[in-house]
């Protein structure tokens, strides 16, 4: 429940109109509100909430925050607080909530992995205690605000991956979470518009761990180049705990076998303890993610059983490398969720490693979102792929004409068309073959996965 004078004073509010005095519960969306609820109108760019209050009064709300300069657009019944900035008074209420809450805070960032992460992680500490985390990957400053807004009871463990594509948005979102222990998977070129350079991704994503309190465990993956160094930047304002394939830590994983499509056997080390399973996510990159959140769970006091246990039953979500059996008898390998250079080097090179007896072929999008060296990524991604032993490599968007001029050699197909791409693949698609669907949101490649399954 919300009482109006906590609203008030948190959003620096005034009110303009007072019926109802408390609130079940903060909403964003007109088209789902709850009895009780206060609406808060958000813009953007192509969107304006205020044109929406109104309707959301009606729809059983028992009121709104309002830009100051917008009553116009508040016509319904219903108690109506000014505020200077929507957006910002989210962030606000959430700041206020997070304060009344006293379970401990897991913050997780990095380039790639870090959903996967997350979700394992919940998996292993729900084993053992209450938990609220943000939902599949709500891990911008709306996602996170309206997930700490949305917690009524009392939690031991508040899990938040936290996402960013400009400059100190990391360390807004970790002044409204407060983490207790932090977690960064890895560094790599990604959303180089908003961060620049690779030097400008690492100090945005280790703002988590100069956000996180004095003396709390940080996990630092060693066999990353970029973190490495943090493991002693660190040692004497946190507690530091590494984790490594490559160079060992203080949490190893092995691989007792690769399984191919079915996953891998592992033996996770944790502190002495030896825990043997089969994990059912393809891709070394995901042995990293199944270790960094064995590492924090262990820590947390999860038994290494449990751990265990959730390695064994987590299964890959869509769009994130899920394989799925083809009516037309081949694997489609569904890696959509988004393509940057690391990312989409570690799915090729999954791909060629898998056992085939049929074409492995990899259907690629363009990678969005990467500055001004977008052409280089692009260069850099055909001459792997020229060098690859793929027996068919269709690609779509403009900038992966590139990548097609890189590897001319007769077995890349460039498609102006999704359509034109999906034809060809069915046709040129048999039983046997495995097909790697991967690319930016933007271009939805998922579309295509759907027309292969």
């Amino acid at each position: 429940m919300w009482e109006l004078d906590d609203i008030v004073k948190a959003v620096k509010g005034t009110v303009m109109r007072a019926e109802a005095r408390s609130f079940s519960g903060i909403s964003t969306d007109s088209r789902a509100m709850h009895d009780g609820d206060l609406f808060v109108p958000l813009k953007g760019p192509s969107f304006d909430g205020h044109l929406f209050i109104s309707e959301a009064l009606k729809k059983q709300g028992a009121g709104a925050l309002c830009e100051r300069g917008r009553q116009e657009t508040c016509t319904a019944p219903g108690t109506i607080i000014l505020v200077d900035d929507g957006t910002e008074a989210l962030l606000d209420l959430a700041r206020f909530r997070r304060r009344q809450l006293r379970g401990k805070c897991l913050a997780i960032t990095g380039s790639n992995g870090k959903t996967t992460t997350k979700e394992l992680l919940v998996r292993m500490m729900e084993t053992s205690f209450s938990v609220i985390f943000n939902e599949k990957n709500f891990n911008n400053q709306i996602g996170v605000s309206k997930t700490i807004c949305a917690v009524t009871s009392r939690p031991d463990y508040l899990i938040f991956e936290l996402g960013s594509n400009h400059r100190g948005e990391i360390r807004t979102l970790a002044a409204l979470v407060e983490p207790d222990v932090s977690l960064i998977t890895n560094i790599n070129a990604s959303h180089l518009e908003g961060l620049g350079d690779l030097d400008g991704v690492l100090a945005e994503k280790v703002s988590l761990f100069e956000m996180t309190r004095e003396q709390g465990p940080l996990f630092i993956n060693v066999d990353d180049p970029c973190l490495s160094p943090c493991a002693s930047a660190f040692s004497t304002t946190h507690t530091v705990f590494t984790y490594g394939l490559q160079k060992g830590g203080d949490f190893e994983l092995s691989v007792e076998r690769d399984a191919g499509l079915s996953g891998f056997d592992i033996i996770l080390s944790l502190r002495g303890n030896k825990v043997t399973r089969r994990t059912r996510l393809l891709g070394r990159h995901n042995l990293y993610n199944i270790l960094a959140a064995s590492a924090l769970a262990f820590t947390q006091g999860v038994a290494a059983k449990a751990i265990g246990d959730a390695v064994a039953g987590f299964a890959p979500y869509t769009g994130r490398f899920r394989s799925m059996a083809s009516s037309r008898g081949f694997t489609v390998i569904d890696d959509t969720y988004n393509a940057n250079p690391a990312s989409m080097h570690w799915a090729l090179s999954t791909l060629q490693a898998l056992p085939c007896t049929g074409k492995r072929i990899a259907i690629l999008g363009e990678m969005k979102e990467l500055g001004e060296k977008e052409g280089d990524y692009h260069r850099e991604l055909g001459r792997f792929l020229k060098e690859s032993a793929l027996s068919l490599i269709l690609l779509l968007g403009d900038e992966m004409r590139v990548v097609f001029d890189e590897v001319s050699n007769g077995r890349a197909k460039f498609f102006e068309r999704k359509e034109d791409l999906i034809e060809y693949a069915l046709r040129g698609t048999g039983p046997e073959d495995i097909v790697l669907v991967k690319g930016s949101r933007a271009l939805k490649m998922d579309e295509i996965v759907e027309a292969l399954a």
